[in-house]
């Protein structure tokens, strides 16, 4: 895959008037979204009380969710499961309580919800959010880390899995309207599930730091295994039924194998980050640690230099452990093996170069 020129498929702003690109994508998306609710209300003769639920239940949905969740953390967080979950739910509530039809109406939300995210999901490609870990596609710059992406990873490129998503969710939606508009409910066990499967791939390349985890699963995962559950009690079928069981052996082994993976985790590297950043500013030899047992220490060496030193008592520490994470935190680096047992020297030309978070 060839890496996508950052100034023409990245840009977070739109305009001279500097209009978040993210934003106008939102907009469009729930436009794009109303357009075919519309068209798909018409064309299923919904009475107008029903189309008025489907129009109004999602989106009032959304407000209060994110209104929530924003206060309750102290700035804006939009969290898609959550958004999706409460606006089928929704959708599905008010429709029971009035006599409408529920399976119609709730293949109408998770279609409209379905075409939402491929827009908002190009927004989130465009400002950085959501991204994805170190490997191939697209590269962001200072501009992004202004907005909030992570400083050592500015430069460096990385897989562009929102685009990715973005893609599944298009596909999804006409396979589902293709397949499965015929019988009411169909379509929005066919988004639900595909889309569970697809979210819980791509949760294990995600490089942002601000998710919950649960014995080693996001929470993300969890709820495509509670979503591909729901679909598999409500409409029973070998295919609902494979995907729950394939979904929930994956959680299974993702946690059962938590303790191997956590040092890797987007919240460590972020952690050891500011370790490196405080143990920076003494090069007295002063050790930070984080959270997980991982001890740091930083030693100017004569030729300009700069000997981090790492060890650490946890069970998947190993020098192949430590250089995965070095080639997280430094773009060049070398990896010794020290002369005591776990001590591991990752020697650095120096941070300015090698990928010291900048800070503003």
């Amino acid at each position: 895959m060839t890496t996508l020129a950052l100034s023409r498929c990245a840009r977070p702003t739109l305009t001279r008037r500097s209009i978040s690109t993210y934003t106008v994508l939102g907009f469009t998306g729930y436009a794009v979204a109303s357009l075919m609710g519309g068209a798909l209300a018409v064309l299923w003769e919904l009475s107008l009380t029903e189309r008025m639920i489907g129009l109004l239940a999602p989106p009032l949905a959304f407000l209060v969710v994110v209104t929530v969740a924003s206060a309750i953390v102290g700035r804006e967080r939009i969290v898609f499961y959550q958004t999706a979950f409460a606006g089928v739910i929704a959708t599905a509530a008010v429709a029971a309580i009035s006599g409408a039809r529920v399976a119609q109406l709730v293949d109408l939300a998770t279609l409209g919800i379905g075409t939402f995210l491929v827009f908002g999901r190009i927004g989130c490609f465009t400002v950085a959010c959501c991204h994805g870990t170190l490997g191939r596609g697209v590269v962001y710059g200072h501009d992004h880390v202004r907005l909030g992406f992570w400083g050592r990873w500015e430069g460096r490129s990385l897989w562009p899995i929102q685009l990715v998503e973005s893609a599944a969710s298009c596909i999804l939606v006409v396979l589902a309207l293709a397949v499965g508009a015929s019988v009411p409910g169909n379509a929005a066990v066919i988004f639900i599930v595909g889309y569970g499967a697809v979210r819980f791939a791509l949760e294990l390349v995600r490089g942002d730091a601000e998710r919950p985890h649960v014995r080693g699963v996001s929470e993300a995962q969890w709820c495509a295994l509670i979503s591909a559950i729901a679909c598999a009690i409500w409409r029973p079928s070998p295919v609902t039924i494979a995907a729950t069981i394939a979904l929930a052996a994956a959680t299974t082994i993702l946690a059962e194998r938590a303790r191997h993976r956590e040092l890797f985790q987007p919240s460590h590297l972020r952690e050891l980050d500011g370790c490196c950043l405080e143990a920076l500013g003494d090069l007295r030899h002063a050790r930070r640690a984080t959270s997980l047992g991982v001890d740091l220490s930083c030693h100017a060496l004569p030729n300009g230099r700069i000997d981090w030193v790492m060890s650490s008592a946890h069970s998947a520490w190993s020098i192949q452990a430590a250089g995965r994470i070095a080639r997280a935190l430094w773009r060049d680096h070398e990896v010794i093996a020290g002369r005591s047992s776990g001590v591991i020297h990752v020697v650095v030309s120096s941070d300015a170069l090698s990928g010291v978070a900048r800070r503003e």
